[in-house]
Parts: structure tokens; sequence; C-alpha cells
């Protein structure tokens, strides 16, 4: 059992949704857009890394910089894989 952080309610380690006050649990929240695992994953990791196969296969400058900046969004999902779904 865990405690909701917005109703304190205890809710169920296993539930994505408090039953009390409908608050959604996921990995990452951007604006009103909760990301769950399935999401994080998609755009966190295999999104940046087919980006980054595509700007290394031009072989120039851009391309190592552009992958580079992409593996920002790499280790940012990777820490929240880490810090778990709240």
């Amino acid at each position: 059992m865990i405690s909701c952080p917005f109703c304190k309610s205890e809710i169920a380690a296993k539930d994505n949704i408090c039953s009390t006050c409908n608050a959604k649990k996921g990995y990452l929240k951007i604006y009103d857009l909760i990301f769950g695992k399935n999401l994080l994953i998609f755009w966190g990791l295999i999104l940046p890394f087919l980006l980054i196969l595509f700007a290394l296969s031009a072989q120039n400058l851009f391309g190592i910089y552009a992958s580079i900046v992409l593996t920002l969004p790499m280790l940012f999902a990777i820490w929240n894989f880490i810090l778990g779904a709240r």
C-alpha cells in the first residue's frame, strides 16, 4: 500500500489510478499528459535511438552533434525508470 500524493488515501501499489481522487500514476507528466511505461519507452528510448541512427548515417559533423543532443532524452527516460512510477 502506498499513499496518494494528492488526497493522501491508501491505494494498492499495483493500481494506476487512485480510487478516491482519480489521480493517475505514471513515470512522467508533461502538462496534462501522463506518460506510462509504454509511452516513455517509445518517446524516450526508441524514437531518439532511431533518430540517432538516422543522424549518424549522414556521416558528417551535424550527425555527431545531433546524436549527442538526442542522448539527453534517452538519459532522462532512463532516470525516470530508475525513479519509478509516481
